[in-house]
């Protein structure tokens, strides 16, 4: 009798979050891929474990049952910002674009990614004995838009090593870094869950 009492709760409480998801209207959510404006190209796997990143802050568990955040499709997304480019007066900042693109699409947050800065080499130095210099350097820039605030946000991070080299020095760790920070700053994983909790 107990467990067919515990099933009936459990079944009413899904049943509830199912009817209360569908009454709801979803975050509608415009994330952009990342966009790679440095000197070097970092190799896929970097730039699929920086994605990955961008992928956990935006993530809402049990959305498909919750029904809490709608994902704009990405080609719906760079359809918005190349008409956003086209239709701009003159040279415009990106951040400048957030606020259009987020009008095309409807969309109650915007979030683009850039990597500004990947690099790393060697020098030698003469101060230390002719030893091997590794010079690293990530940057990372989360730029958007967030409707519910009517707010245009752009905040980025750095990180660099200049040092004989160790694991510390490899330039894709630096990113990840850069990139956590940045995600941070921008308080993108703050902007999804106070708009879900509300």
């Amino acid at each position: 009798m107990r467990k067919i009492t515990l099933l009936f709760i459990l079944f009413f409480c899904i049943l509830s979050v199912q009817v209360f998801a569908a009454e709801r209207i979803p975050l509608r959510v415009a994330q952009f891929p990342l966009l790679v404006q440095s000197r070097m190209d970092p190799a896929q796997n970097v730039q699929d474990n920086l994605e990955k990143r961008i992928d956990r802050s935006l993530h809402v568990p049990l959305n498909s049952t919750l029904n809490a955040v709608f994902y704009i499709p990405e080609k719906e997304c760079l359809v918005a910002l190349e008409e956003a480019e086209q239709e701009a007066v003159g040279k415009r900042k990106l951040k400048e674009l957030m606020r259009p693109v987020a009008e095309k699409l409807q969309a109650d947050l915007v979030v683009l990614p850039v990597l500004t800065g990947y690099e790393q080499y060697e020098t030698m130095s003469w101060y230390r004995w002719g030893r091997h210099i590794t010079h690293s350097y990530a940057a990372v820039e989360i730029m958007g838009y967030d409707k519910a605030k009517d707010e245009v946000f752009s905040k980025g991070a750095t990180r660099q090593f200049h040092d004989e080299y160790s694991t510390q020095a490899d330039v894709s760790l630096l990113a990840y870094e850069a990139m956590d920070e940045a995600l941070q700053r921008a308080k993108i994983h703050e902007r999804i869950w106070t708009w879900r909790e509300r």
